[in-house]
């Protein structure tokens, strides 16, 4: 009686008993045993030879079985057969898949992190490439309104970054008013921010193995967010240190440091030198304030020229400088043109006009950036002295 309870407590808590003979053919299987045709094929190629005596696993991933199997041999009747005592420890097995996977987990953010704190001395969305990667989506959006408030930068990700800046759109407000989670265009909002006065907002497509948990990880929106706000407050600082306050243009010492690296030496460049005529005489006569006002005249008529590959610094109070990468002698001359009928529209605007003396100088193939310089202040101060005798200007 007791040896009968013993063999039947045995059998409910195993998993139960496959037999095979010495030509390895099945004899019998226990009835609780249900393997696949695969799980069948793979035990019988995977299970231990005769001698052999150990402990093996066998997953069934069709019905969703882990197995723990323990083989031996055993003598019946003068016949030997092989026994495989299966233990169903499926529960255990997803818990250390889970286990498995969350230190997955952890690991593949840890390196995320590591890999975004790196590139904290570059742009604000230098993070949507590793962003992407991790949550394998198909591209990623960064959407950043810029101080003025009527423009936007839009950088976007898709097998390479790129950035454009729009002007400020309905389409593009309903973009930064987004929330967190929100779907907008195909895209999901991973963040929606304002660091100052500036709104941001980052999007996300789903890739075909989108990883929603890694999406939706508290810890991976703080390092994004930690990253961005950290590289808009260094893109201030850096325009702060390399601008001047009162025109906006750049500043002496960005001057200095472009000169000492020759503008990057193109192949082509125009200089040009500008000063602003009886400057001294309005601070004296009609105080610094009006001085000031004359100086962002100047600048207006400045900007008017500048982009991507004309770029302008103020290097003193009245004095301003003008680069032209790759900007040939008759493009110079066109530029000077549009510069002149600039400065006239802003004169039409005042009641006290200004006049600002240019001098020009072009280089192409071997040149000395020193001598360009010289020969572009050179002209100025000619330009200067030729207006001051045709307008009846006062000598400083």
């Amino acid at each position: 009686m007791i040896d009968h309870a013993i063999k039947s407590f045995v059998q409910r808590r195993v998993g139960g008993v496959i037999v095979s003979n010495e030509e390895g053919e099945i004899i019998y299987t226990d009835p609780r045993i249900i393997l696949s045709a695969h799980a069948l094929k793979t035990f019988q190629k995977r299970k231990p030879s005769m001698d052999d005596e150990r402990t093996w696993e066998l997953s069934d991933l069709e019905s969703e079985k882990y197995y723990r199997v323990e083989t031996a041999s055993v003598v019946e009747d003068g016949n030997r057969l092989q026994c495989h005592l299966f233990t169903d420890v499926s529960d255990y097995a997803s818990l250390f898949k889970d286990i498995s996977d969350y230190s997955k987990q952890i690991s593949d953010i840890s390196d995320f992190q590591k890999r975004i704190l790196s590139k904290l001395s570059h742009g604000y969305d230098a993070c949507l490439p590793d962003l992407c990667e991790l949550c394998e989506a198909s591209e990623g959006v960064l959407y950043m309104e810029l101080d003025d408030g009527e423009k936007v930068r839009i950088s976007h990700f898709h097998h390479r970054l790129q950035s454009r800046v729009e002007s400020y759109s309905p389409e593009l407000k309903k973009m930064l008013s987004s929330r967190r989670f929100d779907l907008s265009e195909g895209s999901y909002c991973f963040l929606s921010e304002r660091t100052g006065q500036q709104h941001y907002a980052l999007f996300l497509r789903r890739g075909m193995n989108f990883n929603e948990e890694y999406f939706r990880e508290t810890s991976v929106y703080n390092v994004i967010r930690l990253f961005i706000e950290n590289g808009v407050l260094r893109e201030k600082i850096i325009y702060e240190s390399e601008h001047d306050k009162l025109t906006d243009l750049f500043n002496k010492d960005k001057y200095l440091v472009n000169r000492d690296e020759e503008f990057g030496h193109p192949d082509q460049i125009a200089i040009f030198n500008f000063d602003v005529n009886n400057l001294k005489q309005v601070n004296d006569t009609q105080g610094h304030e009006a001085g000031d006002h004359l100086i962002v005249m100047a600048a207006q008529s400045l900007k008017s020229i500048v982009n991507d590959e004309i770029t302008g610094y103020r290097i003193g109070g009245d004095e301003f400088v003008v680069v032209g990468n790759g900007v040939s002698e008759s493009q110079a001359d066109t530029i000077r043109a549009s510069w002149e009928e600039a400065l006239d529209e802003i004169n039409r605007g005042e009641q006290e006009q200004i006049t600002v003396a240019c001098g020009v100088a072009c280089g192409e193939g071997e040149y000395d950036i020193e001598k360009l310089l010289g020969e572009a202040d050179k002209k100025m101060y000619e330009n200067k002295k030729e207006m001051k005798e045709r307008l009846g200007l006062a000598e400083r």
